[in-house]
């Protein structure tokens, strides 16, 4: 148990007046969260928002108060009131003068949102928070807000966006040492897939954010118009339609009133269903891209595209024709301007979503797409032939009349939500009975089989994950036999995998465009490695595959040389034999030195799995890996380097440095290699430090793990080896293929520090072995170069790649 820190809730304590003494406390360590909670509580308003915004205010200046202090804390949300309320009315000023219906809005409403004060004073303290929270609070918070400017609009919603501007500079201003240079922090893989699955969750609440708004004004309310019942008009005309003479016999109904009629009653269950499930579907999808399925990506992308196409049907082609009572044209450039954004904006999102597709590396098994795919046909197939089945066996039910071959042209309409079709453009309406269930229901059930499908295909992709798929199979061979230091690599998400005939024995390989990289030497017995190699390069070349085998033992080197491959050594791995561990002698000093000041500082080493740790550790290594990848110049890495995603293995252990305030300093994962269902030997894996921590940390930690791995009488500790970093001289004449590789390193050596990480781990007095690469035509060394660094940065964009190659030709 860590000792508690200064930012935990006290404990109430069960006294009778514990609740008071609560209170007093808050109010001691928060008043300016307080009492602006106290403030927006009474100010006119409806309740439901004054208790929100008083919420809002006791945690979000909370924050900013325990980050800045109460009396910047008050600075900024005094500035974020003052500028949204100077520019509201200057907003207001101006649109007194303007014939619309955003700028009457503005003029006659109030310009001050409760929430401001508390928006603004959360984005001045997002300037002294670390990156990950940084780009958390900046881009999901002025999305939400934009989000509200779009599809509401009123003026609370652009007093808010005002404020948050206000207080994010504010931030800036207050942050010591003066404003930060304004810069983009690098986001990793699993931030980026964090930011996305938000974009898309606001492309879903959007329109929910118009349909409970009152008279919403914003330049998406259209769009998410498009989701309201659109057969008002249809009610007035059935009044109308009621409107008869009573003498001497009533005349029966005309057609046109029967289809109103008919229209009246069509906004039912189905209907409902119908314009909410493509939303709820962009939910689900926005969850599961959070976990990386690539698959969701997919429908997110299939499903705004739909959604951009459908607007642009309604809104810029629908309009464009004809009136047919008036035989009005309408002005087609009013149309495009006024909803241009509505169409714009599901495209924009489809089309971000498609650019950043590169960091959804780990795809969902072929067979549960295959599954996917033909569910979702199977079922669009059958409930448009059910549909049509019913509606021409019960044709007469149908108003108008006689339409017999628009209502088979129309029938897609059933799945399209009914506000993007409108009562004007809406085909043949039954009155009732069967033919009125299928006309409800046939587009909801396919949208409901779409969300349920994609997260049935989710929970089996995870199931072949952890048990039955080919990453299962490859577990139970690394339990078996030993496959050398780097083995644990091969579980890795995004790598493939083929296998020996009888299956005892494996290569993990990584696909790039036409070449296979292997992770390591081939999995299984040691003495079947050689005829391995060769079965795997025989297999590829059936496959019109170029193999490479990367980071593999030198003692392969004869069986490279047996089928005519050139080898090269790329990396050094360095090895320490817990047995042999003493740390005597003058080249340890700097080890001996780095375990007494931990002792001095109070700084312990805990051995742990991630799956043990609480969420207030879990969020300091996460900040801490977010600070790393802020401070690189090129993306996360990743191929043989993992991340924190890899560290949620319960295989890896991690070995944390923790002061005596529970925070963490350091991070170091281990990756196990087996022998007979045991642990042999552990490879050093992930390691990071926070900012501004004690020198010596690092050293530490690896001590500790080798003295643990001593007391556990494990065989040998790998630090494992920089990519591309070797203590081997460069030759006077150097082949065609050392220049390549000298080239990467030169070129990723600014960034990514390979050889000063070669030289930290050199202080432990490892033993060296060669790492190869051998690959069979030197032709392809291009295209192999090109491969090893995508493996290395999958979120690398090609656009990049001139600019990274320049840097590396001047180093």
């Amino acid at each position: 148990m860590t000792a508690p820190t200064d930012q935990e809730p006290r404990r109430i304590t069960t006294r009778r007046d514990g609740w008071v003494t609560h209170v007093v406390d808050a109010a001691r360590q928060q008043p300016l969260s307080l009492a602006v909670a106290v403030v927006v509580a009474i100010y006119p308003g409806p309740l439901t928002e004054r208790i929100l915004a008083a919420l809002a205010a006791v945690v979000l200046i909370g924050v900013a108060e325990r980050r800045l202090g109460w009396v910047r804390a008050l600075i900024a949300a005094g500035a974020g009131v003052v500028a949204a309320g100077t520019a509201a009315a200057v907003t207001t000023f101006a649109a007194q003068r303007i014939d619309a219906d955003w700028a009457t809005d503005l003029a006659t409403h109030p310009t001050f949102a409760p929430l401001t004060p508390s928006l603004a004073a959360l984005m001045a303290a997002s300037a002294v928070v670390g990156p990950l929270w940084r780009r958390r609070i900046r881009l999901l918070g002025f999305a939400a807000i934009i989000a509200l400017v779009l599809y509401d609009g009123r003026a609370s919603s652009i007093d808010a966006l005002l404020g948050a501007l206000a207080g994010l500079l504010v931030g800036r201003l207050l942050r010591e040492g003066g404003a930060a240079p304004v810069a983009w922090a690098r986001s990793s893989r699993h931030e980026a897939r964090i930011l996305l699955s938000g974009v898309v969750a606001l492309t879903a609440v959007g329109p929910l954010i118009t349909l409970s708004a009152h008279a919403p004004v914003g330049l998406l309310a259209p769009l998410g118009g498009l989701f309201r019942d659109r057969y008002a008009v249809s009610r007035a005309a059935l009044e109308r339609c009621a409107t008869r003479p009573l003498f001497p016999a009533q005349p029966p109904l005309s057609e046109t009133c029967l289809r109103d009629s008919a229209l009246a009653g069509a906004h039912g269950p189905g209907t409902i269903a119908l314009s909410v499930l493509p939303l709820v579907t962009l939910l689900i999808a926005a969850a599961l891209i959070r976990r990386g399925s690539r698959l969701a990506v997919l429908v997110a992308i299939g499903v705004d595209l739909l959604l951009g196409i459908l607007a642009l049907v309604y809104y810029a082609v629908l309009p464009l024709a004809v009136d047919p009572e008036t035989g009005v044209r309408p002005d087609r450039f009013r149309v495009l301007v006024v909803h241009g954004l509505s169409i714009a904006a599901p495209l924009a999102v489809a089309l971000l979503l498609l650019v950043f597709l590169r960091h959804f590396a780990v795809e969902t098994p072929k067979r549960v797409r295959r599954a996917f795919a033909a569910t979702i046909v199977a079922g669009f197939v059958v409930l448009l032939a059910v549909y049509l089945l019913v509606a021409l066996s019960y044709s007469d039910d149908f108003r108008p009349r006689g339409q017999v071959t628009r209502l088979i042209l129309l029938a897609p309409q059933r799945f399209v939500p009914v506000g993007f079709i409108g009562p004007e453009h809406l085909g043949p309406v039954p009155m009732g009975g069967l033919a009125r269930v299928a006309f409800d229901s046939v587009g909801a059930l396919f949208w409901l089989l779409l969300a349920v499908a994609l997260l049935v295909a989710a929970r089996r992709a995870e199931r072949l994950e952890t048990s039955g798929d080919d990453r299962a199979r490859v577990r139970a061979i690394l339990r078996r036999g030993s496959a050398g230091s780097l083995s644990h690599l091969a579980t890795w998400p995004g790598n493939a995998y083929w296998f020996t005939p009888d299956g005892l024995a494996a290569v993990a390989y990584r696909r790039v465009g036409t070449t296979a990289i292997t992770l390591g030497d081939p999995l299984g017995d040691p003495d079947r490695r050689p005829e391995v190699v060769a079965l795997f390069a025989s297999w590829c070349d059936d496959e019109g595959l170029t193999p490479v085998f990367y980071s593999v033992s030198a003692d392969l080197r004869g069986a490279f040389d047996r089928i005519g491959w050139t080898s090269i050594q790329v990396a050094e791995e360095t090895t320490i034999r817990p047995r042999e561990f003493r740390m005597q002698g003058k080249k340890w000093q700097d080890i001996r030195s780095s375990i007494n000041r931990a002792a001095a500082n109070g700084v312990r080493a805990e051995w742990t799995r991630f799956a043990e740790l609480p969420p207030a550790i879990l969020r300091q290594i996460e900040e801490i890996s977010e600070a790393w990848v802020a401070d690189k110049a090129l993306p996360e890495m990743g191929f043989t380097l993992g991340s924190v995603e890899e560290m949620d293995d319960p295989d890896v252990r991690l070995m944390l440095a923790v002061d005596g305030d529970g925070r963490v300093l350091a991070v170091t994962s281990w990756l196990p290699t087996w022998r007979d269902g045991v642990v042999v030997g552990w490879t050093l894996d992930f390691m990071r430090r926070a900012p501004e921590t004690m020198n010596g940390v690092m050293e530490f930690l690896i001590a500790s793990t080798a003295l643990r791995a001593q007391a556990d009488g494990i065989e040998f500790v790998s630090l494992s080896a920089a990519p591309l970093a070797t203590q081997v001289p460069a030759s006077a004449s150097p082949s065609q293929t050392e220049r390549l590789l000298t080239f990467l390193s030169r070129t990723l050596e600014p960034s990514y520090g390979f050889r000063s990480l070669l030289t930290f781990k050199l202080k432990f007095q490892p033993e060296l072995e060669p790492l190869l690469m051998a690959y069979p035509d030197p032709l392809q060394l291009p295209v192999i170069g090109t491969a090893l660094a995508r493996a290395y940065m999958p979120t690398l964009s090609p656009r990049r790649i001139p600019s990274l190659l320049r840097r590396g030709g001047q180093g």
